[in-house]
Formats: structure tokens, sequence, C-alpha cells
């Protein structure tokens, strides 16, 4: 492929000092170039902008704290890359992930977001939640969630960034917006996210109110697709 793309990898992060050097070196031994790594710091009050700035290659900014979904907008926000690809402070990518995908997308021009299967597991240690089922949670699952998200940025100027009005799960609304405005969306089988499960993950928080989340965004899909069909 001639005149490889740059891809914008986006990375929030909030206190995240214990897995970030795992992450970051998961990006950096990519077998893709070019990259640019863009990190927001969400007001974290740990090491994590000492470990950040241990990088130099590492764009990072830091704002007080508001929450994953702003960082991620104004990491989209400060992108020079025609692709976007997000990932979480905690995930670790397989050194071929970035590879794989964008030649996908060189030679499906018709996808607007690209994903990927993930593998779950737990950190050592961790309390378990109730309405945790491990058999849902661990081992190789579709892995639609941020960390594996390959996106053209074009999708963001098509419809929108991501929604703070929606806690932790603006990543499910934002694909359940790409999807009602027609945007094709594509998961590949290989697993390319290493994903911890662990006593501070913001998902692993709200297992127990994600059916309100989603009743939420199920309502405001309907009321999107009635305005569309009006």
């Amino acid at each position: 492929m001639k005149n490889l793309p740059l891809v914008s990898v986006i990375i929030p992060v909030y206190n995240c000092e214990k897995y970030l050097k795992e992450t970051f070196d998961s990006v950096f031994a990519q077998t893709y170039r070019p990259i640019e790594v863009i990190v927001v710091d969400d007001g974290s009050t740990d090491e994590s902008a000492k470990i950040a700035q241990t990088y130099p290659s590492i764009r990072y900014f830091y704002q007080s704290n508001q929450g994953a979904a702003i960082a991620r907008n104004v990491g989209i926000s400060l992108a020079e890359g025609n692709l976007i690809a997000l990932l979480d402070a905690d995930d670790v990518w397989q050194p071929n992930k970035l590879s794989l995908q964008v030649n996908y997308l060189h030679q499906h021009p018709q996808i607007g977001i690209l994903a990927t299967n993930i593998y779950q597991f737990l950190e050592a240690g961790v309390e378990i939640p109730s309405g945790f089922r491990p058999e849902q949670w661990l081992g190789e699952q579709p892995g639609l969630i941020p960390s594996t998200l390959v996106i053209r940025k074009a999708v963001f100027d098509k419809i929108g960034v991501f929604s703070p009005k929606f806690g932790s799960s603006e990543d499910t609304e934002w694909i359940y917006r790409a999807r009602d405005s027609q945007v094709e969306i594509e998961m590949l089988s290989e697993v390319m996210v290493m994903r911890r499960l662990h006593g501070s993950n913001i998902s692993w928080k709200s297992v127990s109110t994600s059916s309100s989340q989603l009743l939420r965004i199920l309502k405001a899909s309907i009321a999107r697709k009635s305005r569309q069909i009006h």
C-alpha cells in the first residue's frame, strides 16, 4: 500500500499509572507506521502524567476531570490523521493490530468503523461484583468497544463525537448513532486487544446499571429513526 495513512491513536487517561506503561508500549510496538499518539489526561492525581511524559513522541494534554467522552473528543479534535484508533489506558494491543485494520480498510473503502475481537481476563485478586457472569464476560469476545476501533475521521464529521450524557455507555450510544446514520461497521474475528477487568474499570463499576443506560440509548435511537421516516 502506497502513501500509508496517518493513524491518530487517542488515549484518555484517568489515574491509570498501574497499567500505562504496558498500554503505551503496546502502541509503540505496532508494526504499522505512521502513527501519532495523543494522550488526554482527564485530571489524574497519580503518576499518570509523569509516565506519559517519559515518551517523547506522545502528544500529552491535560484537562480537569470531565469524563472519558470529553477526553476522547478533545483527542479527536487534535488528531491530524484520517484514521482514528481509540485505546483505553488499561488495555493492550497485539503488535499487528493497526496493520491488520488499516490494510482491511484500504481494501474495503465503504467501511467506516472497523472492530476486532478481544480477550477479557480478570486481574488477580479482584473482588467480583454482584451481577457478574464469568461465562459471559471472560475469554474471547466480540469487541465492539473503543480499544478495538479504527474509525475514518469522516465518520465523526457525519455523526458527531461522543456524548457525555450517557456516562460510561457513551461508546455504545455513539455506535447506535453510527448505525442509525447508515455508517458501515464491520468486526474482524482476530483477537487484537487484551482487556483487563479490574476494580477501577468504569464499565466494571456499571455492570448493574448498564440496563438503564441501554434503555435510554434505545429510546434515542427510536426517536432518530422516527424523525428519519417523517
